[in-house]
């Protein structure tokens, strides 16, 4: 059959391709392969040849999937992997076979319907409990097209043991039926399907069970990006059920467990990264991409870890240790990431993964040594691989090393687990979910076993973390919309018609833009604002900083004076954050402090520094163009062309007779455009009121409100060089109306420093 290149970035970068067996050739050299593709082909699909010809993947149609197995790879005994040879005739074929959905083993205390032996995709299962039984889970479920049933496992129970049913999940069994406590259960898979997540759960104090929900998998079943974001980033934030006996709180009581702890570093994060052939350079690449983007979202909340850092095939690379001085630098360690080479275990390229989490061990066991509270430290691994360990033997025993050297699982009445969470992110078709099972942790309510097609859907679940509803309060985060914050506002006039302005969310109630758009007759009711999926909202009231008067000059020959111009908008009805609408950060906040990682005692100025140095900053601002919200880069002229910048406000119109350019720009303005080291984009006359921002590590944080123009560049189309050169904007400085905004925004739990 014809090789199926609809994705490409999920070659290898040794893939070169061949003529033979009608694969199309990618390349005009054909790599010399130890195993013959006769009869590797597939009835009624595909193959692709990967790592140089040393592995195939099946592909097949949407709702089949490849039997006996979703790959092969080449032995060094000439032979394809799970093919058995009598001569030259091959015993298994592959085949594409059609999907089904695993069909209910047991299920107690009701009925399901309809019974067959089998179920395709869009079939649904119905469920009822008989009489004197509460339904919990699913009543109705349907199969869906990856082979697993929606909805959650459905429960009939009648409330009279120690602990609630733990259930029956599609595809098992149930071996025991007494929930007192501390006693257990014990799952089964049924034939051919491999167990995630705990086969024997208990009864534990407090009425909840041990360990996490099982399920059975198929060979074929992979995990979404968006699944895998959720679960994950659920397990890192999520409020669970479950207390320390140390915290003195009763069973069952409400406790938070995060990832994210107070900034005193009491927790340690493991970055374990398989580096071995199988991988590849480019996935290797990939790898290294998804664990910047998880530093970058653990130090969004503003904390610090300490981090570790190990390759590993054959033999295991430590590049931070946790001792290192740096290694609770989010920025260093990202760095520390780019510098590690895929080449680094050429030479030895088996995969020894047992070694690896053996060099983990040795790195946990000289903390506690040299830490008196170790006992209070967190510890997280990370580990992404894409096979199976084919040296140094089983990993597991290493694990349960860990757990001892940690004091978990001891006691049971004091287990300790939130202690430790082991994350295995399994790559690819080769994975054993079997062998990746008995590494990762279970808990209750969590996952943190994950398998992915590849490592281009891994960077995507890296990427979707920042959807994770718990964060949407953070401020100047983005995820699908690019400015989430930018807010339109639309005042009507009798005499003048329909006049637009731009906002930022700056909080719940509150938006914030320039005060030139109102005046002072203008009604809450001729107010309109605008959010991405939301239209006119009512307002109830614009509030004015005290200072601004555009006329307070006008004696002077100045008609119009745009000192103090800034003003906040407040809504009836409070905004529902989401990732459309979300706000963006403001200077001299606790929020920002977190963004910029700075010590939770930082000042003001210390923010200022970093935001606004004496040099040109590059900023951004957003501009609406055919009905598309565009976002733009200039300048803001901080350091040795600031007066060339300001001095060109008297070319504005009614500015001609000023003396001296400090009569209409005060220290309170923010200047950007000119040509000057390059042509800065310039704003129009409906961003008025618009946020100038600044991205930094990862977040936005506004510095400015856009006020005036010296040049309208949209009314005339092609302007001059000369005139371009003058075309400069002014941006009210937020940094100078602190006082009034903490005022303001006192009520609104932004924090202020």
């Amino acid at each position: 059959m014809g090789s199926s290149l609809r994705n490409p970035l999920r070659l290898l970068p040794l893939f070169l391709g061949l003529l033979s067996a009608g694969v199309k050739s990618l390349s005009a050299v054909t790599p010399q392969v130890r195993c013959p593709l006769e009869g590797v082909d597939i009835i009624g699909g595909s193959y692709l040849l990967l790592r140089g010809g040393l592995m195939l993947e099946y592909e097949c149609p949407f709702g089949y999937y490849a039997y006996p197995v979703q790959a092969r790879t080449c032995g060094k005994n000439g032979v394809w992997s799970d093919l058995k040879t009598q001569g030259e005739k091959i015993v298994k074929k592959a085949e594409c076979r059609v999907i089904h959905c695993p069909r209910p083993q047991e299920f107690e205390n009701g009925e399901f319907w309809p019974q067959a032996s089998y179920y395709n995709v869009s079939d649904q299962l119905h469920f009822r409990c008989y009489d004197g039984y509460t339904l919990r889970g699913s009543a109705n479920r349907t199969c869906q097209a990856n082979g697993r049933w929606d909805g959650q496992t459905t429960i009939c129970d009648d409330g009279a043991a120690y602990c609630p049913n733990p259930g029956i999940p599609v595809g098992m069994r149930k071996v025991g039926s007494q929930y007192r406590l501390e006693d257990s259960v014990t799952y089964y898979c049924q034939r051919g399907l491999t167990l995630r997540g705990s086969q024997r759960r208990t009864c534990l104090e407090g009425g909840s069970w041990s360990g996490t929900e099982p399920s059975c998998q198929d060979s074929f079943m992979y995990d979404s990006p968006q699944e895998v974001a959720e679960a994950f980033l659920s397990s890192l934030t999520e409020t669970i059920e479950g207390v320390e006996a140390e915290d003195g709180h009763s069973p069952g009581e409400l406790q938070k467990r995060k990832i994210v702890l107070d900034p005193s570093g009491s927790m340690n994060i493991y970055l374990v990264l398989d580096g071995s052939d199988s991988i590849g350079a480019d996935n290797f690449t990939r790898a290294k991409n998804c664990l910047k983007e998880f530093i970058e979202k653990v130090a969004s909340y503003g904390v610090k870890p300490r981090y570790s850092l190990l390759t590993y095939a054959t033999y295991t690379n430590v590049l931070i240790r946790l001792s290192e001085e740096q290694s609770s630098d989010a920025d260093w360690v990202t760095k520390s990431l780019d510098k590690i080479n895929y080449e680094d275990h050429k030479q030895k390229s088996g995969t020894n993964t047992k070694r690896a989490l053996q060099a983990v061990y040795n790195m946990m066991s000289g903390y506690t040594i040299n830490h008196p509270d170790w006992n209070r430290t967190r510890h997280v691994i990370i580990l992404i691989t894409d096979g199976l360990h084919n040296m140094g033997g089983d990993p597991v025993p290493i694990i349960q090393d860990i757990r001892r050297l940690l004091d978990i699982g001891i006691n049971h009445k004091r287990s300790r687990e939130d202690y430790l969470d082991v994350y295995v992110f399994g790559v690819g078709p080769l994975v054993s979910e079997q062998n990746l099972n008995a590494l990762a942790s279970k808990k209750d309510n969590e996952q943190h076993l994950f398998r992915v097609k590849d490592m281009e859907n891994l960077e995507n679940v890296f990427t979707k973390m920042l959807d994770e509803s718990r964060t949407l309060g953070l401020c100047g985060m983005v995820w699908k919309y690019k400015q989430p914050w930018q807010a339109k506002i639309s005042v009507t006039r009798p005499s003048t018609g329909h006049e637009q302005c731009m906002g930022s969310i700056v909080s719940e109630y509150f938006v914030l833009t320039a005060a030139h758009c109102f005046t002072v007759e203008d009604q809450a009711h001729q107010i309109k604002v605008s959010v991405e999926k939301m239209r006119n909202l009512e307002i109830e009231e614009v509030l004015f900083h005290p200072n601004y008067n555009i006329y307070g000059k006008k004696a002077q020959g100045i008609p119009e004076f745009y000192d103090y111009d800034v003003a906040l908008v407040k809504l009836k009805k409070r905004l529902i954050y989401g990732e459309f609408v979300r706000p963006i950060c403001l200077p001299c906040t606790e929020a920002t402090s977190q963004a910029l990682r700075l010590p939770l005692k930082s000042t003001c100025q210390q923010q200022m520094k970093q935001l606004l140095p004496v040099k040109d900053v590059k900023a951004l601002f957003v501009s609406e163009e055919k009905q598309l919200m565009i976002q733009k880069e200039v300048l803001i002229k901080h350091g040795d062309k600031r007066e060339e910048c300001e001095k060109d406000a008297k070319f504005a119109p009614g500015y001609g007779k000023i003396k001296h350019y400090s009569e209409v720009v005060t220290p309170r303005f923010l200047c950007t455009g000119g040509l000057s080291p390059y042509a800065d984009p310039n704003t129009c006359k409906g961003d008025s009121g618009g946020p100038l921002f600044i991205h930094k590590k990862g977040r936005f944080i506004q510095v400015g409100v856009i006020s005036w123009g010296v040049v309208d560049v949209c009314k005339e189309k092609r302007v001059p060089r000369e005139k371009a050169a003058h075309a400069r904007d002014f941006h009210l400085n937020l940094f100078q109306v602190l006082p009034w905004l903490k005022e303001k925004l006192k009520n609104e739990g932004l924090d202020f420093l």
